[in-house]
C-alpha cells in the first residue's frame, strides 16, 4: 500500500479529518456526561485541536470504588472515540488518500497512562481494551451519532470553534443523549 504524503492531501480534507477526530472525543464525552465548554481546532490551518472541559479539582482516583474505576474506563473511551471517528472518515476517502495517521499519539499515550493505574493480567488487560474499544465504537458509529459528528465537524472546520452550547444543540437535534443509545452489555462489564 502507498502513502499519500500529507502535501498531496489538500488542506481542507486534512482539517476535516481533525475536525472529525475532535468531533468523535466531544460526542462521545458528552453523551457520557463529561461537561464540554468548547471544541477547538488550532489556527492557523486547523491541523490539531482540541476538546476543552469544564475545570474539575484535582482528585486521587481511587480503584477500589467503582465510581472511579469508572471515571478512567470513559476516560479511555472518549480518547478512543476521536480516533475511531477519524478512522471513519478516511476509510471513505481511500479511494483518493491512503494517509499516514499520527493524529492519536498524545490519545494513546494518555490511554496508557490511565491503563496502568489497573494492576491488569495480559488477559484482564486486552478485555478492558477490547470493551473500551467496543463501547466508544457503538456510541460514534450509531446512526445518530454519525450524523451528529458529521455537523460537528463541517461546524467546527468551517469556524475552528464551537461552543459546549452550540454542541449540546447539535447533540439534541440529532437525538444523541444518553439512555436513547441502547447496546447490549460486553463480558468487561460483567466482572467480578
Amino acid at each position: 500500500m502507498i502513502v499519500t504524503p500529507a502535501h498531496e492531501i489538500p488542506l481542507a480534507v486534512r482539517r476535516m479529518a481533525t475536525a472529525i477526530h475532535e468531533a468523535g472525543h466531544a460526542l462521545v464525552a458528552s453523551f457520557l456526561k463529561r461537561k464540554v465548554t468548547a471544541v477547538v481546532l488550532r489556527a492557523p490551518d486547523g491541523l490539531s485541536g482540541e476538546t476543552r472541559f469544564e475545570s474539575e479539582s484535582e482528585v486521587v482516583l481511587d480503584l477500589n470504588i467503582k465510581a472511579d474505576r469508572n471515571f478512567i474506563e470513559d476516560t479511555v473511551v472518549i480518547l478512543l472515540s476521536g480516533q475511531i471517528a477519524e478512522a471513519e472518515f478516511w476509510k471513505k476517502m481511500a479511494p483518493l488518500y491512503v494517509p499516514f495517521v499520527d493524529s492519536h499519539r498524545s490519545d494513546d499515550a494518555e490511554i496508557q497512562k490511565l491503563r496502568s493505574q489497573f494492576d491488569l493480567n495480559h488477559e484482564q488487560d486486552a478485555m478492558f481494551v477490547g470493551y473500551c474499544t467496543d463501547k466508544a465504537r457503538r456510541i460514534v458509529l450509531h446512526e445518530r451519532s454519525r450524523a451528529a459528528i458529521e455537523e460537528i465537524a463541517t461546524q467546527l472546520s468551517d469556524s475552528l470553534s464551537i461552543s459546549g452550547r452550540e454542541l449540546g444543540e447539535i447533540l439534541i437535534r440529532h437525538d444523541v443523549v444518553q439512555g436513547k443509545l441502547k447496546f447490549a452489555p460486553h463480558p468487561w462489564q460483567r466482572r467480578v
